[in-house]
């Protein structure tokens, strides 16, 4: 008899079923930021914060630096990660409540994350931020919501059932998502929204209050010494169409005081969510959990931060679009950076974390799953594009050019090289130089696109006017008001 048969025999005698699900599945710990961007981290060469709890998943993991998210705000990029569909499948691509209900219904019931792992025999568990469509408390999803608090409601619940699971020994496998929301306080602008501190909530203005308050405590020397160099790709694009970046805060008009204290905020609220970060490790590792979970790091999208003079998400530009993604556990390559490989976390997610415990990948996602290259194992997938979008365009990437075509008056297009002009300050949509590869990539954007039943292009899709169709009501499920958050 082989040692593995002998130990699977020896569980159904002394443990029952539920103890073989514990030794034969590992469980699966997802740990997601808010718009924090792919270097907002000190692993990844950036010396203006200090960041060591992400770092130390990235040093015992396998760390993606060229990973996209689906769409650069909150509701529809979380959607991807917890379904692996895009938003468009359901008639929106925008934080909004005009979705279509009875589309939403239909992908979470078969596709969710929590609903794919409950019945592969799972414990679901989620804390923190939701702000998804068609739930409020991720049940539709297959969760079971605990803590609702984003700042430090994940790390306290994680601290609380970690410590339960790791004292039951017949517990079944676990999926934790844990959901915190900063660096998204960002979105307050430091503390310059017209709104802030009276017009918010407490929860969305403690942490912001905090550091504010820190701030304030530092010599003009030593805040000095914190505040990071501007972007040096703060001009815009050429060719820029007002409505392509059409955004409720514009920062072309702050002065030198104002953009210090945004880009030295973004740093601090990374720092804060990094410490919350710590606490959960620290759980994992004392419940003595760590050697059978698989643990995901990832936040839903990123931010401009001063890039083409921007701040916040929804434009398709590196800084928004390219988020931290990170895998660790046993059997993955540990301390490895892959600068290469393409990625999109809520199209690949899905699809990679069911290959490593051995469930089987939901039919027909678009994603890809990553398993050969975590493990060293199987054949490496093939990939030569990723399609992502946003609320008014589309855009697909081959690793170093990225075509972008736009839902306005008469389909503005972008064409960006990441390897002559990493900053995305050139648009080389009109350059002769560039029409091939221009040419190839519109083709094959325009063939997803026209597959997936997204064809002919909008013409009108600017925030304002979404806004109002919203309002109205007109051509939609469900109405609504576009949310922030």
């Amino acid at each position: 008899m082989n040692k593995k048969l002998f130990l699977v025999l020896f569980a159904l005698i002394i443990g029952g079923g539920s103890s073989i699900m514990a030794q034969t599945k590992p469980n699966v710990l997802f740990i997601m930021t808010d718009q924090q961007s792919y270097n907002m981290m000190s692993c990844m060469g950036n010396k203006w914060l200090s960041t060591p709890n992400m770092d130390k998943i990235s040093n015992k993991g396998y760390r993606f630096d060229k990973t996209y998210c689906v769409n650069p705000v909150c509701m529809p990029s979380r959607f991807s990660l917890l379904t692996g569909h895009y938003a468009s499948e359901v008639g929106v691509k925008e934080n909004t409540q005009a979705y279509d209900k009875a589309r939403v219904q239909a992908i979470v019931a078969e596709d969710a994350l929590g609903v794919i792992f409950r019945k592969a025999g799972y414990e679901t568990l989620y804390s923190g931020k939701t702000h998804l469509y068609g739930t409020k408390d991720v049940s539709e999803y297959g969760f079971k919501i605990n803590n609702t608090d984003p700042y430090d409601g994940p790390a306290i619940y994680a601290e609380q059932i970690l410590s339960d699971i790791g004292k039951d020994k017949n517990s079944k496998p676990f999926l934790l998502f844990l959901s915190f929301l900063n660096p998204h306080d960002i979105c307050y602008k430091a503390g310059m929204d017209k709104r802030f501190p009276a017009g918010l909530p407490e929860a969305n203005t403690r942490e912001t209050a905090r550091l504010l308050t820190f701030q304030k405590t530092l010599s003009p020397e030593a805040y000095r010494k914190q505040i990071p160099p501007k972007a040096s790709n703060s001009a815009p694009i050429n060719d820029e169409h007002p409505d392509m970046v059409s955004m409720d805060i514009f920062p072309r008009s702050w002065n030198n005081d104002q953009l210090d204290l945004y880009n030295w905020m973004y740093h601090r609220l990374t720092e804060s969510v990094d410490f919350q970060i710590g606490r959960v490790l620290a759980a994992l590792k004392n419940a003595g959990l760590e050697e059978n979970t698989i643990l995901v790091f990832t936040s839903d999208h990123g931010d401009m931060n001063g890039s083409h003079g921007l701040i916040l998400k929804n434009v398709l530009f590196e800084e928004c679009q390219r988020v931290p993604l990170i895998f660790s556990g046993e059997g993955i390559k540990s301390n490895f950076v892959d600068k290469s490989t393409l990625v999109c976390n809520g199209l690949d997610f899905i699809p990679t974390i069911c290959d490593l415990v051995g469930i089987a990948v939901p039919k027909g996602l678009p994603g890809i799953s990553l398993r050969p290259l975590l493990t060293g194992t199987g054949k490496n997938p093939e990939r030569k594009y990723i399609v992502t979008e946003d609320y008014n365009g589309y855009q697909i990437t081959d690793g170093r050019y990225k075509y972008t075509i736009y839902e306005l008056p008469g389909n503005p297009e972008i064409l960006t090289d990441l390897q002559t002009n990493p900053g995305e300050t050139i648009n080389y949509a009109h350059d002769p130089a560039c029409k091939e590869a221009k040419a190839i990539l519109k083709k094959e954007l325009m063939a997803n696109l026209s597959k997936r039943g997204l064809t002919p292009l909008a013409q009108d899709r600017t925030i304002e006017n979404l806004r109002k169709q919203e309002n109205e009501g007109k051509g939609t499920k469900g109405k609504g008001k576009s949310s922030e958050e």
